[in-house]
């Protein structure tokens, strides 16, 4: 690891070729580096996607952005869920300095929708600045738009992705892109179907290595769904500006899943879990901007959406006479989501800007599961949770930046928040539960950043966090990796954290990288993981027997937990051996973990999560052919899983892919993608436990290996 940045240092020292060659340049702001049309002139664009993936660094923040969802409000917390509201964080990716009012209709979708044609220049903003419509401590791209020119133009791609094995799955995307007067308008629809793959082999051992069994799962998932989306932009003749985003999305979902079990010596005994979904999606979103004289500027966000799913999950024995089904789930939810936010920005002094704002979020939660056992032909209801919610939740914030000099920015915010979680819980018996909590924090920020010269800068930034209750932990749900079902828990509150982050960056001269240099420490309080429930002494306190005791866990807090470590990040080209058009770019996170498991009572790290994680990314546009290849990888450290029964060890295999682009005829380009070049996910080691982890019981051993299919992906693309 040490060798690339050893590599990068030395490299400072060598003479590379002039900016203008590259058309990239660096304005009075030092923070900021801009690319010009000239800089991508030579790879002949199509989308706005094609122009970021030439620009070093970025291509780490759109594989970011896809893995996040890419959502238009404050980002998404631990383990992918969206955060609900906007929030002044979020979006590495700008246009006009301001972030996409949309959700599902994200960012990251509209990228490939917007024409190369249309796009002025990319800003690469490194640390705080007054411009930008969020606030972030690291690197921001900021997409500025050609404006006043009347262009239309369409953009097409076709083609799929091919499962080894398995059937070919198409994917078709039309949009239509254009500006005519103050309007700019794009309309697109995507019809895709995804497939993913998995096969699955366990070893079952006694706890003296005695194996006594196989088990294995083949995965077959299938998603299809039509994407219908706009993005309309209207600039009035005062400087007003209006946008206003729309997406439908209908979809389906299936999962079939063949298994078996074998003794050592018995026949095979064969099960089937099939999972059968449909899903309705709609979002609406929109804002407005206004500069009032004497006063700032006024702008506003709105958002509307709503998300329905209905599953249906069903696990049945495969017998020489038919199929016996053993249980089945159903599963109905709906989310939905109100957002306003609208806020103040003025000059104070000649150097210093100010922002003063509130946000209104009303949230609907609404979700019915029931577990179904098949019993004498027929199926009996066990578990029927029925939850709704409803969350009020208010912010007030103020951001103030102030531009001590040429050199050094200080940007501090400050945000009350306030809110109101009421939940009702319908059980199978028994009375309904009702719950309704009011929360209230004050959540503090600070950026400082310092520009010793336009390569060198120094960023510092404290700040508190607060997360948002995932309400998927306030109801019953089945868990099919592990065929366990998991129990809701409404009495949850959100998880708190103090923030802590230096960064230092180095920009190699003339364009040729850059190297950065990250230490992070988060001190949390109120840490949601899984939580102990079980009961080990009855009304009159005393002890229940080991044999009587009913182990339960559920989603809760621990009361604290800390994460420091270490983030670089350095990026290069590789203009010093001949080949300027190649950058090489790297990624590596130390990040030291611990809390207190709440089952055995050991420190461990968080679950699932890697103390090392090394990511890098290589492209190679060779202009005078118009090629372009690449590959990229992943390679991740061991993670863990502790349950109130097992404890789980994972050696997580390394992810690879490569590609390769090829213009063959005006502005139509063949792409081709290998994924999955090593067919390894990961290899889990599990030890499970006889009743409660804390007897020390060991039950058995299971070994559980993970594999991929390889996946190949061919696609046209073009305009008119």
């Amino acid at each position: 690891m040490l060798k690339p940045l050893i590599t990068s240092a030395l490299l400072c020292s060598i003479s590379f070729a002039p900016l203008s060659l590259y058309g990239q340049t660096v304005p009075d702001d030092q923070s900021v580096v801009t690319y010009d049309k000239e800089y991508f002139i030579k790879y002949d664009p199509v989308t706005l996607l094609d122009m970021l993936q030439r620009v070093p660094g970025v291509q780490a923040i759109l594989d970011a952005n896809s893995r996040q969802g890419g959502g238009g409000g404050g980002g998404t917390g631990r383990g992918g869920q969206q955060e609900r509201g906007f929030g002044s964080g979020g979006d590495q990716i700008l246009i006009n300095n301001r972030r996409l009012s949309g959700k599902a209709n994200n960012i990251n979708s509209t990228l490939q929708r917007i024409s190369a044609s249309t796009v002025q220049r990319v800003e690469i903003i490194r640390g705080a600045s007054s411009d930008m419509d969020v606030q972030s401590q690291g690197l921001v791209v900021n997409v500025i738009m050609d404006e006043g020119a009347s262009t239309s133009s369409t953009f097409w791609k076709v083609g799929g992705r091919l499962s080894e094995g398995y059937l070919f799955s198409p994917d078709i995307l039309v949009s239509h892109n254009g500006s005519r007067g103050n309007l700019d308008y794009i309309f697109g629809v995507e019809a895709k179907q995804g497939q993913h793959i998995e096969h699955r082999l366990d070893e079952i051992l006694t706890p003296d290595f005695v194996k006594t069994g196989d088990a294995g799962r083949n995965t077959d998932n299938v998603n299809k769904y039509l994407r219908f989306n706009s993005n309309l932009t209207y600039n009035a003749e005062n400087g007003d500006e209006f946008r206003l985003n729309a997406q439908y999305e209908p979809g389906k979902y299936r999962k079939r899943e063949p298994r078996f079990t074998q003794d050592i010596g018995a026949a095979r005994e064969n099960q089937n879990w099939d999972e059968d979904q449909t899903s309705n999606k709609w979002e609406i979103g929109g804002d407005y901007t206004k500069n009032i004289d004497g006063l700032g500027s006024w702008k506003t966000l709105f958002i509307a959406n709503r998300d329905r799913i209905n599953k249906t999950a069903v696990y049945e024995n495969i017998l020489d006479n038919g199929d016996v089904p053993v249980f089945k789930n159903t599963e109905y939810r709906v989310k939905k989501e109100k957002i306003v936010r609208s806020s103040l920005t003025a000059g104070i002094f000649s150097n210093q800007v100010i922002e003063v704002g509130g946000e209104a979020a009303i949230n609907n939660f609404d979700k019915i599961f029931t577990n179904e056992n098949f019993v004498t032909n027929a199926y009996v209801i066990s578990v029927n949770d029925d939850v709704k919610v409803k969350e009020n939740r208010y912010e007030i914030f103020a951001n103030h930046t102030y531009n001590v000099s040429s050199k050094m920015v200080l940007q501090s915010s400050l945000i009350g928040e306030f809110s109101k979680i009421s939940s009702l819980t319908v059980p199978l018996v028994g009375d309904n539960i009702e719950r309704s909590k009011k929360f209230s924090f004050l959540k503090p920020r600070a950026d400082f950043r310092y520009d010793f010269n336009d390569r060198n800068q120094l960023r510092a930034t404290v700040e508190k966090k607060v997360s948002q209750l995932d309400f998927q932990n306030f109801v019953a749900t089945y868990d099919a990796t592990n065929d366990i079902l998991r129990l809701g828990n409404t009495g949850i509150v959100p998880e708190k954290s103090w923030n802590y982050s230096v960064t230092y960056e180095h920009r190699l001269p003339d364009d040729a990288g850059a190297l950065q240099v990250e230490f992070f420490y988060r001190d949390l309080t109120d840490y949601i993981e899984l939580v102990d429930f079980t009961e080990f002494f009855d009304a009159n306190g005393t002890p229940i027997a080991q044999a009587d005791i009913d182990p339960i866990s559920k989603s809760g807090n621990i009361p604290s937990a800390r994460s420091f470590g270490i983030k670089t990040t350095g990026s290069l080209r590789l203009g010093f051996v001949g080949l300027p058009e190649a950058v090489f770019s790297i990624d590596y996170t130390w990040d030291d973990m611990d809390v207190i498991d709440q089952f055995s009572g050991v420190h461990r790290p968080f679950k699932w999560k890697s103390e090392h994680e090394f990511t890098f990314n290589f492209r190679h546009d060779v202009t005078d052919l118009g090629l372009s290849y690449g590959f990229k990888g992943t390679i991740k450290g061991d993670s863990y899983r502790h349950e109130i029964d097992q404890v789980a060890s994972t050696d997580n295999g390394d992810l690879y892919e490569a590609f390769v682009e090829k213009r063959i005829w005006n502005d139509m380009k063949l792409i081709f993608k290998f994924e999955h070049i090593t067919d390894r996910k990961f290899t889990t080691f599990m030890r499970f436990y006889n009743d409660h982890i804390r007897y020390n019981d060991l039950n058995r051993f299971e070994d559980r290996d993970w594999r991929y299919v390889r996946e190949w992906s061919l696609y046209l693309q073009g305009t008119f």
